[in-house]
Parts: C-alpha cells; structure tokens; sequence
C-alpha cells in the first residue's frame, strides 16, 4: 500500500468513519478541571447495548452539522458538556450500536432544536438513549411531511414503521426519569425509526426518479488500476459500465509512476495512454486533481515554496494542464481537499481562498470551456473536531468542507462543481441525503466525486492478514459481503442520482487489485463481476443511461 493511501485510509477509520487512530480528546472518568470551575455541565447518561464497544469519544457540531472543538469529554457517568461550550446552539455526536440496523454514528440534536448552554439549569442530566432517539423519530416526522408535499406517497410498510417507532418512544418519554427502563424504549423506537429513515428517503427517491427525465448523467469510475492490471478483461468491463472517468495526476507519490519529479517537467507518459483509451471508447474525462497540498503528494520543491512563489506556480501549472490535453480534458478538479485538511502549506482561510481563486480563474483564462470542480473529501469533517489535519495536530479551528465552500462562495470565487467524496461513513442513507442537502444549498451542480465500501473480508485476505473480521458490531444492517456491497451501492445510488443537483456518481476502486478500500472493488482481481457490477448495470439501464456520452 502506498503511503498516500495508507494515510487516507487511516484518516478515513480515524474520522469519517469514526474510529480513534486521531489524537482523540483525552478519555478518563472524572471530571476536568474546566468542570471543576464552571461546576456546571450537561450529561448525556448511556445505556449501552452489550455488543456495543466501550465509548470513548464524543463531538459537538453546530445547526449546519459542522463540527467544532470544545471541551466536551466522555467519563463514567457518560458524555458531559460543560457551559464552558460557549452560547452557541450545538449537537452532541457519537457512534452508537443500534441492535437489528448497525454500528453508526448519529447526533443528538434535541429534535431538531439543538442545545444551549442556557438549558444546563434546567436540566442537568439527559438519557442519551432517548435523546438519540428522539432526534431521529422527530426528524422522520419533518422529512416525510416534507416529501409528502412534493405528492410522495409511503407504503404500509413505512407507515408501520413509523407507528411502531412512534408507540415505543411514548413509552419512552412516560419513563423518563427512570433510566434503564426509558432507554430500553427508546432503544426499540429508534431501531424501528432508523429503517423507516432509509426506507422513506428510497421510497420518495424512486418515486422522484419516475416523475424526471435526465438526458445526461455520469457514471464513472476512477482509472488509476489500469496502469497495473491492464489486460482485455479489465478494459472490457470498464468499457461496458461507464460513461464517465476520472484520471489521476498526483505531482508525486509512490504508488503512481512520478508525475512531476522536478517543477515543470512533466511525464505524461501513461496518463495519455489512459485518456486515448477513454476517448476511443467514448467516455467522458475528468482529470484530477491539479493542486492536492497533502503531505503524501507534495514534493519538497513545492512545499518548501513561499505563498507568493506558490502563486506564480498555480498560474504555470495549470496552463501546462489544461494545454496539454486541449478539448481531450474538458472537466478539471482544481482543488483537492483544501479545506484545512490537506494544506501542507498551513495557508490562513484567506489565504486558501485566494489560491483556489486563483486555480480557478486561470484555468478560465486558458479554457473558459473546462468545467472547474472543487473537490472535498471527508464531508462530516470529524477532524475538525479533533484539530488534526493531513499535516498534524493544530490549535486553530478547522473549517469543514461545507464551511470552506461558504467562505470561497461568499468572497465569490468563480468555480462549476462541488465534488463530495462518500465512501462508506457508518452514517444511515437518511443522513447521507441530509448532509447532501446541505451542499445543495449554494446553488452548484454536485459530483459525488470518489465513492465505496468493502465487500467483506475473503478467505485470502483473512490469511494475509489484509482484512480479519471485526471484533466490533457489524456497521450496517450485517457483516460487509458481495451482497451487502451491491445494496449499499444500489440504495446509495438510488437516493443520489434522484436530486436533481447531482450530476455524477463516480465509483473509486473498480478492481480488487491495489485498492483504497479493502476489498472495494466492483470486481475481482481476475476480472469476475461482482455483484455490485451487476446492480450498478441493472440500475443504468433502468434509467436510460446504457449508451455513451
């Protein structure tokens, strides 16, 4: 593995998806000395399930779901905030087993009102069983009665769903008070709201998908496996699937063969190769990315260079970029994950702004037809809350990627495309879509940019040692298989392709064959489709997307 993918994967399990390989606040029952001062906090009690791990982390997030630091800590008495989180409005977030659905993060969020400090007089102690579930049965009431006004119509089976969550959190809040017995009700309310959840966001997305015409859609998949596993049986099932490709221009690293090796020389060798291939088989081309600052990618020619030598380097880089391929290349990510998670260069947020201003406006002046994208992975921006970044722990707050998007849309940097990257985030579908609607607010055409999930562990890669089993709770609905893959793939897809403001769904790892995530590809290293291949066929035919262009 390389080092850029063994970093990205690590930060993945760190932060989207929710382990603790991050510097973490630090965990310990008792009582901080900020507590000790304030002598005023907020507790949310636990009643665990028992094949749930032990909690060790917590965060707050804000009314735009962006996380931010604060001295909330996890004890033997459960997660406590103390006033000391200032008078902001803010959700508490951890990750939670809930029998029968899975092992996933949610959030608190007092139905949808959030907390406040001022609430701590009130009451000091919340169950947090019921809090969670609360949260998530108010929310399904706001979201169907919202689908329901665009003319969406649920089935028997959702509305059973819903009752049955609705009696079983009645139940709860009689109990209230009562501790165990509140939270085994709420713990059956929320698993019974948690399928209504997915279930109403597929039913409302298949109906969207009857009542819209989409002439043009992208299909795509990363490319970068060509290089290696080159051969008929993998260029043939790529071929047939996709419309839509992105190809790869890392400066530097040590998977790829070096791009850049010195400023300015650039070796295009196989990435032409992979775009002759692309355009003789009619498949739309992305390059990515032209400037990704993350420490695994950057050279020390480049990230030893000043903000105003960094400048004139943008204005050159791209030129070369987007003349070398001329109208082969009328897609560009410009800006990779520069939203204080790769920015080797420590640049201040308006310093940030001004290079992805400057990307920007210089690939218009070259091309004024190439569609600039802005690409941002980690979308819950969970390293926000811990202060970490692709370069290390820092003291200053960390912008989530929603929150970089407002900044450069609001100093009105001229860019096409918001590009988010979903890899599987032990988050439910229904919060996938609600954090999707939030980047649907600035108004831009959304690539879903880099998209997967395992489909388990092999009997091989348990030998190696590549991927073993969990000892955790499975994460959604049972253990990752072949099986479990295709259907997050083909639900996942569902509920995307049914927005209008998406344009494009681009898997990432197409073979099981040096892949990002562990088993990740849509088929095996000796060419046999899996089944998420198969769905994901079955799904471009059933909309209309089998030809190409």
């Amino acid at each position: 593995m390389s080092n850029i993918d063994r970093t990205r994967r690590n930060f993945i399990k760190a932060s989207v998806l929710g382990a603790t390989t991050l510097a973490l606040p630090s965990i310990f029952p008792g009582k901080s000395n900020i507590l000790a001062k304030t002598g005023q906090e907020l507790t949310f009690r636990p009643y665990p399930h028992q094949w749930m791990p032990e909690m060790t982390w917590a965060f707050t997030t804000n009314e735009h779901a962006d996380p931010f630091k604060s001295p909330i800590n996890v004890t033997q008495d459960g997660i406590v905030v103390p006033r000391d989180v200032g008078d902001r409005k803010f959700a508490v977030n951890t990750r939670w087993f809930v029998e029968g659905f899975g092992f996933v993060e949610l959030r608190a969020d007092n139905g949808g009102e959030f907390y406040t400090a001022e609430g701590f007089s009130q009451r000091r102690q919340l169950n947090l069983n019921y809090e969670l579930a609360r949260s998530r049965v108010l929310q399904n009431r706001r979201v169907m009665s919202r689908y329901r006004k665009t003319g969406t119509e649920f089935s028997n089976e959702v509305k059973t769903l819903i009752a049955l969550s609705d009696d079983y959190f009645q139940q709860a809040e009689k109990l209230l008070g009562q501790g165990e017995a509140c939270a085994k009700n709420a713990d059956k309310s929320l698993e019974y709201a948690m399928w209504a959840s997915e279930k109403i966001e597929l039913e409302h997305a298949r109906q969207q998908i009857l009542k819209q015409a989409r002439e043009q859609f992208y299909f795509g998949c990363e490319t970068r496996q060509y290089i290696w596993a080159k051969s008929e049986v993998f260029t043939e099932r790529f071929e047939d699937l996709f419309n839509f490709a992105t190809v790869t221009h890392y400066i530097w690293d040590t998977w790829y063969p070096v791009f850049e090796p010195r400023e300015g020389e650039h070796r295009w060798g196989i990435k032409d190769e992979i775009v002759d291939w692309l355009m003789e088989n009619d498949i739309t081309i992305q390059g990515r990315p032209m400037f990704w600052f993350h420490p695994d990618v950057t050279p020390d020619w480049l990230a030893e260079k000043s903000y105003p030598e960094l400048q004139d380097y943008v204005k050159r880089h791209v030129t070369a970029m987007v003349n070398h391929y001329g109208d082969k290349v009328k897609q560009w990510s410009v800006i990779n994950e520069y939203h204080d998670w790769a920015n080797i260069h420590d640049h201040t947020p308006e310093q940030i702004t001004e290079i992805t201003r400057l990307a920007c406006d210089t690939v218009k002046d070259v091309d004024p037809e190439v569609t600039r994208i802005i690409n941002n992975c980690c979308p819950w921006a969970g390293y926000a809350a811990w202060g970490g970044s692709a370069d290390g722990q820092t003291d200053r707050q960390l912008r989530s990627p929603r929150k970089y998007l407002e900044d450069i849309t609001e100093a009105e940097v001229d860019f096409d495309v918001i590009g988010l990257q979903m890899y599987f985030p032990r988050r439910d579908l229904a919060e996938i879509v609600r954090h999707v609607e939030r980047f649907e607010k600035f108004g831009k055409p959304i690539y879903i940019s880099e998209i997967g999930a395992s489909s388990g562990a092999t009997e091989e890669s348990v030998q190696t040692g590549d991927l073993g089993i969990s000892q955790e709770p499975y994460e959604w609905h049972r253990r990752w298989d072949e099986e479990l893959q295709a259907d997050w793939l083909e639900q996942l897809y569902t509920v995307l392709y049914a927005r209008p403001s998406i344009k494009a769904l681009n898997w990432y790892d197409f073979a099981d064959f040096r892949t990002f995530i562990h088993n990740g590809g849509l088929i095996k290293v000796n060419g046999r489709r899996k089944k998420s291949y198969y769905r994901l066929q079955n799904l471009i035919d059933q909309w209309g997307h089998s030809d190409k262009g």
